[in-house]
């Protein structure tokens, strides 16, 4: 939600509801891993990949 906030967009735009589940569940580690996760692409693996690493690695 922070992250939809600062660049001014619903959080939806960022990832689906579904992505996000998944990627509380499965809590990828790398970005290859994240990179296995439906709705996860390259595009936003790039824009938004490392900010998710970091609050995933945080626990």
């Amino acid at each position: 939600t922070e992250l939809a906030r600062a660049q001014g967009v619903p959080p939806y735009v960022i990832f689906p509801d579904r992505t996000l589940i998944e990627l509380a569940l499965r809590r990828p580690a790398s970005r290859a891993a994240m990179l296995e996760i439906s709705g996860v692409g390259e595009v936003k693996l790039e824009r938004y990949g490392e900010d998710f690493l970091a609050v995933i690695a945080e626990g």
